[in-house]
């Protein structure tokens, strides 16, 4: 059996709405208004790289949707 990770972002008093700021929410942008350091950064990076399945909210995969094309997994080629 699998492992299951959950991974949120959700502030102190519970908003969940917009993290990121892409969605125009009155009070978006909340999760990335400060610098977390390289060491968040790589983590958040390895999470979905070491995960065997992504479970995602509509709002969520739309936006990986749109960036998975132009991206490659790192050491191979665009044409891999």
């Amino acid at each position: 059996m699998g492992k299951l990770v959950v991974s949120a972002m959700i502030s102190i008093d519970g908003v969940i709405e917009d993290p990121g700021g892409a969605e125009a929410f009155e009070r978006g942008g909340w999760a990335v208004r400060y610098d977390q350091g390289p060491e968040a950064m790589q983590l958040k990076f390895q999470e979905p790289i070491d995960a065997e399945a992504l479970l995602l909210g509509r709002v969520t995969y739309e936006g990986f949707a749109k960036a998975w094309p132009t991206r490659r997994a790192p050491g191979r080629s665009a044409s891999a």
